[in-house]
């Protein structure tokens, strides 16, 4: 009977921690709404926060497709300065082939025009000039 009796005891506290339990878990209250009116503001800071990140993402998009722009420019540029000096460097190449007489003739012939354009201008100040001294 003593084996009953340590079980029957055994029941009775295990009884009273389960109904100790109750009593006490009862009596804490949960703020359900203030849990939910956390919730909806971090959702709404969710959505802010996706609306904001899809607008980056079509920023980001038109800066590419500018970068892909620009960069044809950059390879065009590039294309023209290389046809620039390819064309540079053939007429370096055919001066070597001019005679002495053929470059006098191109100077001249060159420098004689700039020389006239430079004449005609001052003789037409230098008119005015004598005019406008009278």
């Amino acid at each position: 009977m003593q084996s009953n009796t340590k079980i029957y005891l055994v029941l009775i506290v295990i009884l009273g921690f389960v109904g100790y339990n109750l009593l006490v878990m009862h009596d804490i209250k949960t703020d359900v709404a203030k849990f939910d009116n956390k919730i909806d503001s971090i959702q709404t800071t969710i959505d802010s926060i996706s609306i904001a990140n899809e607008q980056l993402d079509l920023k980001i998009e038109s800066l590419h497709s500018e970068i892909k722009t620009i960069d044809g420019d950059i390879s065009r540029v590039e294309n023209n300065i290389s046809n620039i000096k390819i064309k540079t460097n053939e007429k370096i190449n055919n001066v070597d082939t001019f005679t002495f007489n053929q470059l006098v003739s191109f100077f001249t012939d060159r420098y004689n025009d700039i020389i006239k354009d430079e004449e005609s201008t001052d003789g037409k100040t230098e008119s005015s000039d004598s005019k406008s001294r009278n």
